[in-house]
């Protein structure tokens, strides 16, 4: 179990979880919740501003939620705080393969709660060639170190 204080600020953290997005994978989660022509069909998304079939914002914070979580070593996270200056910085495609880069921004003890701290990361979508695809900065409470662990 990973806390509080293991990490730093200004330290990157990446996470073993890799994905491989599809065609039938972006239609799919588009048709549910980010049903835009360019990302339904191919013949559309090709003529396009994007020139080809994208994932939606909404299917790279999945993907992205899900590699966070692919460490096997877990933090002893008590709760996601919030979420903000969420950017799309390019588009990923069919066959990108996608990991997960944090970065830790800032991190102080809890105002309100003992034993619990708030740390800041920007949080980074990444396709194969290490270009960033989403971004956003995520605050996070943490357990210190024998605080209920």
């Amino acid at each position: 179990m990973k806390y509080f204080e293991d990490i730093a600020v200004g330290q990157a953290l990446t996470y073993p979880g890799r994905h491989e997005v599809t065609a039938a994978e972006i239609i799919r989660i588009a048709a549910e919740w980010d049903p835009q022509p360019f990302h339904l069909d191919e013949e559309a998304a090709r003529l396009s501003i994007f020139g080809g079939l994208v994932a939606s914002s909404v299917h790279l914070f999945a993907i992205t939620s899900k590699l966070c979580h692919s460490d096997p070593e877990k933090w002893a996270t008590v709760s996601a705080l919030g979420m903000r200056e969420i950017r799309s910085h390019a588009p990923a495609r069919p066959g990108d393969r996608l990991e997960v880069r944090s970065i830790c921004l800032d991190k102080r003890p809890s105002a309100s709660r003992p034993g619990l701290g708030v740390v800041e990361f920007e949080v980074q979508l990444l396709n194969q060639k290490g270009e960033v695809l989403y971004a956003y900065v995520s605050a996070v409470l943490l357990r210190m170190r024998g605080q209920g662990d």
